[in-house]
């Protein structure tokens, strides 16, 4: 859904910054960044989904203080699933968003040709070597 989602970003691109934050070529877009930033924001999404899938059974099944609780009182099963559920979302939605930083970068060489000779005018005109995009969230 993500991906689908985020995909007419892949064709228009996304436009690179300096370390400052200032457009390198204003009105002009990388693709090659636009789709490394969907492509990890796709996979920060499946990532979100794993605690929430894997942790619940693991300890309602693994931790005999719980497990022994829901064998005598089946109605908590629901309850006791729900809070393990929300606690783990909690947990797993920061941590899937923090693997990837919200600003990604790029180097020269791997962008687009028209990006490879660009100077840094207020650093000496020193070539660029790497510039920064935004992926989303």
């Amino acid at each position: 859904n993500c991906y689908i989602v985020r995909s007419p970003e892949i064709d228009s691109g996304v436009p690179l910054v300096n370390s400052n934050g200032d457009d390198v070529l204003p009105n002009e877009t990388s693709k090659i960044a636009a789709e490394r930033g969907v492509n990890s924001t796709t996979l920060s999404r499946a990532l979100l989904q794993a605690p929430v899938y894997f942790l619940p059974p693991v300890l309602m099944g693994a931790i005999p203080l719980v497990k022994n609780a829901l064998l005598r009182n089946p109605a908590m099963r629901v309850p006791v699933t729900t809070y393990l559920l929300l606690v783990c979302f909690g947990i797993g939605l920061p941590a899937s968003v923090a693997i990837f930083p919200q600003m990604g970068e790029i180097k020269v060489e791997d962008a687009e040709e028209k990006y490879h000779k660009l100077q840094d005018e207020k650093n000496g005109g020193k070539p660029y070597e790497v510039l920064f995009y935004n992926k989303g969230l």
